[in-house]
């Protein structure tokens, strides 16, 4: 039986040459995702996922069997290929059989071929490579999940593409090269290295005036779209040509890295104990990994010491990578918030670069991230990772850079798709886990209780967390005979039996209860606390508002917890926690702690963050518009914030725990403080151009307001989402927002709910003459409303669609919609 299926393309399934009629929809997403990863194991819960998003039928995971089973008939005496292992899909196909496959083939001879210096032979491979393609891959395919896989195949042919014409220039057909690169950054007219290529090609074939006017003209473009320069490789060439270099002598050697190279990664513990299996493993990789951008990985299950190994490995290998070190925790698996969004995270590693400005959108941040990082050699340690997607966006392609991440999945498409190396962590061997408690508990201690230490160690399953924070409780107590723990431990129903699960919500409850027994009132209140805390972590002023005690106090607390391994310090005076001992600590709040003192946390906690937030916006936007707190609640500290730069950087440290504050319910005095949150927060977004942010915070907003009945709370809301969607060009939502608002307008009443609906009106309008006649009433209605603010908003808005007006019939309908979806902080 013959397969030949295709993906570079339309998608094409031929079983003994015949086509094979596979059903358009769902059918040909789940094919096309069991194909992507070919020869691989695609979870279920993987393509419910990709298929449904959060728009979940009725037993997804059945309607995928279903799918599935329709596939198989479809594809006739082919229908074994797609094989059930456990509950996942593996779909069986040999290299010759599908074009992914025999393009990448043809990419790995190429590579030979021109280690050996046979250049022209490595261009043929290219060719044929390329040849696979005929349109853009999985074109035909509609959906979120196929469109994904289709633009990282066409990036990828994109790639081929600039080797085959390097290959190219390299074996003397330089001039040939030059439209074919005009041609192409026509169409990618910011990507640099086909810009690096048309001037070598250029200067190659005498043309040297054209390619430092391809330089100046690049330069332009990425100061108008990115905000950027060009990268270090692009300027090392153009200098090249002004000395008149031959083009394909290559650049000069690198500058030294800047000063402020970025090192971002959390601190190694001192008594790291064992792993050395796994950390030469990494260091073979790494060094294999030679010139190319290096990719690894560190799975296993939870408290297996993933984290560990990897930051104890970054700081060892550090002083390779000059241009400094990323760090970020994806909270893949964090069981009291969502994972990290791979945009947020994007926009945190280009501000650590030091990039001026931020685009909006997934695709533009990780662009320049890309680019600024083009000619660095950085070490980036992404921890935590839900699954491959999640860190996709965040992988480095710059030579001599390495990525390492971590998760409890095992990132099979990581392995299949992007060659990484897999690290895969079980428990420790019998004679490290012994070691790691010995060098907890003291060598003479463990060494005269040895039988009791290999029986803590085998209770304890041989797993790192469990280890260390059992271990932690022994040292800290040496009156504590370790038989006595041993038969404690021995005797605990199942008490490691939940890590072995991948729900991170289940915890070692008896292994955590021996740490939380020790702890005095003071320290049991700051830890019971962190569960209520939305994280990833906080501040000592932060846990003084908490705990509703003085600074002093609430910092003693947190060290005393960091020195028994319940919390974690962290650079810039923050403690974070890890995701199972919150979900304890959120058990042990709501258990032993009278719902009084609960709510009043609660609101102590609100307020200390909504009194800084307005603070640092006073300190950012002197003048500017934010709701009033109030006074601040008894046992409240507010941070002190004296400048604007300590307000931009308190903004950066707090981002997620602010947008976690947006989801606590703690009734109807928590809902003012949320919505004035949200309110801040918005501006906030509005200056960074955080549609995305917008979103997701009025939307949280919202709902406050709407448990209070407050029409006006929810207008503002509602105002500020229809604009947010609308930035983002989803007219449809966008005007259902301001149907909404035009409703509650009505019923609120006033000049000032009249005018913001006149306002939404006049943002989602088709017409650019209906839109001023709407901005200009909303621009008299705030100011008969008094609100300056609003009315320099509507004020703006109103020129923009006057001169949308104004220009050429045929133009007016684009001009309208850019001026409906212009950034919100231009008004």
């Amino acid at each position: 039986m013959a397969l030949d299926v295709r993906l570079l393309g339309p998608l094409e399934v031929r079983v003994d040459g015949a086509p094979a009629a596979v059903p358009r929809g769902n059918a040909t997403t789940i094919l096309a995702l069991l194909l992507d990863d070919a020869g691989r194991a695609v979870p279920i819960s993987g393509l419910v996922a990709a298929v449904y998003g959060d728009d979940l039928p009725l037993d997804p995971e059945t309607q995928v069997q279903n799918t599935v089973g329709v596939l198989r008939r479809q594809l006739g005496a082919a229908r074994t290929r797609i094989e059930t292992v456990g509950r996942a899909y593996r779909f069986r196909i040999g290299e010759d059989e599908l074009d992914t496959l025999r393009c990448r083939a043809k990419e790995a001879e190429a590579r030979r071929l021109r280690r050996d210096g046979d250049t022209a032979g490595a261009a043929a491979a290219l060719r044929e490579a390329l040849a696979e393609w005929r349109g853009p891959a999985l074109a035909d395919l509609p959906g979120r999940a196929a469109g994904a896989i289709g633009r990282r195949l066409d990036e990828y042919r994109l790639t081929l593409l600039e080797q085959r014409i390097d290959a190219d220039i390299d074996t003397g057909r330089a001039a040939g090269a030059v439209e074919e690169l005009r041609q192409i950054i026509t169409a990618h007219d910011t990507r640099q290295r086909l810009t690096a290529l048309l001037m070598r090609a250029l200067h190659a074939s005498g043309r040297t005036a054209e390619a430092l006017e391809a330089y100046a003209a690049l330069k332009d473009r990425l100061a108008d779209a990115l905000g950027a320069d060009p990268d270090r490789e692009l300027t090392a060439l153009h200098t090249a040509i002004l000395r008149d270099e031959p083009a394909d002598a290559g650049p000069p050697p690198a500058p030294p890295p800047p000063a402020a190279a970025p090192a971002m990664l959390p601190r190694a513990t001192p008594r790291f104990t064992g792993r050395e299996t796994e950390i030469r493993a990494l260091d073979r990789f790494l060094m294999d990994a030679g010139a190319e951008a290096g990719l690894a990985a560190v799975t296993g299950m939870g408290g297996i010491g993933k984290t560990a190994l990897a930051v104890r490995w970054a700081h060892r290998v550090a002083h390779r990578f000059p241009d400094g070190q990323l760090y970020f925790n994806l909270r893949g698996f964090d069981p009291a918030a969502p994972g990290a969004n791979p945009e947020d995270v994007l926009a945190e590693a280009l501000a650590a670069l030091g990039a001026t400005a931020v685009p909006a959108g997934l695709d533009e941040r990780a662009g320049l991230y890309r680019t600024i990082l083009a000619q660095r050699r950085v070490l980036v340690l992404l921890d935590n990772a839900r699954d491959a997607a999640h860190v996709r966006p965040l992988l480095l392609t710059a030579p001599g850079s390495f990525t390492i991440t971590t998760s409890r999945d095992r990132l099979v498409g990581l392995d299949m798709n992007e060659g990484a190396e897999i690290v895969h962590l079980g428990p420790m061997p019998v004679p490290e886990s012994e070691a790691l408690l010995a060098r907890r508990i003291g060598p003479e201690r463990a060494d005269a209780h040895r039988e009791a230490v290999a029986r803590i160690a085998d209770a304890c399953g041989r797993l790192p967390l469990a280890l260390t924070l059992v271990g932690s409780w022994a040292a800290a107590d040496p009156r504590l005979p370790l038989d006595a723990l041993a038969d404690r431990l021995a005797g605990a129903a199942n008490v490691l039996n939940v890590l072995v699960s991948t729900d991170a919500a289940s915890d070692p409850r008896t292994v955590f209860d021996c740490s939380y027994q020790l702890l005095d009132d003071r320290d049991a209140a700051a830890f019971r606390l962190f569960g209520l805390h939305p994280g990833p972590d906080l501040t000592p002023a932060a846990m003084a508002s908490l705990m509703g005690a003085p600074p002093a106090e609430a910092r003693a607390a947190l060290e005393s917890l960091a020195e028994i391994n319940l919390v974690e310090p962290l650079p810039g005076d923050r403690y974070s926690i890890h995701d199972l001992l919150r979900a304890y600590a959120a058990e042990c709040f709501e258990d032993e702690v009278l719902e009084p003192e609960r709510r009043a946390a609660a609101l102590r906690m609100l307020e200390h963050y909504l009194h800084a937030a307005v603070r640092a916006d006073d300190r950012l936007r002197p003048g500017g518009h934010r709701p009033d707190p109030g006074p601040a609640a008894p046992g409240v500290r507010v941070e002190a914030l004296p400048d604007a730069a300590a307000a931009a950087a308190w903004f950066d440290a707090e981002h997620r725990v602010l947008h976690g504050l947006l989801r606590i319910e703690a009734g109807f005095q928590a809902d003012l403080r949320v919505w004035r949150l949200g309110r801040v927060l918005a501006e906030r977004a509005v200056d960074r151009d955080g549609g995305h942010e917008l979103v997701t915070a009025q939307t949280l907003a919202l709902a406050a307001a709407e448990r209070r009945g407050e029409g006006l709370e929810q207008l503002t809301c509602l105002g500020y989402l229809a604009i947010g969607h609308a930035a983002h060009g989803d007219d449809d939502a966008a005007r259902a927002l301001a149907d909404r608002a035009q409703a509650l307008a009505a019923r609120v009443g006033g000049p000032w709910a009249a005018a913001m609906a006149a306002y939404l009106r006049a943002r989602v309008a088709a017409d650019p003459a209906a839109a001023l006649g709407d901005a200009r009433l909303a621009k008299a209605g705030f100011r008969d409303a008094g609100d300056r603010h609003w009315e320099r908003r509507a004020v703006a808005l109103a020129d923009r669609c006057a001169a949308a007006a104004a220009g050429p019939a045929e133009q007016r309908g684009a001009a309208g919609a850019r001026a409906r979806r212009h950034a919100l902080q231009d008004e």
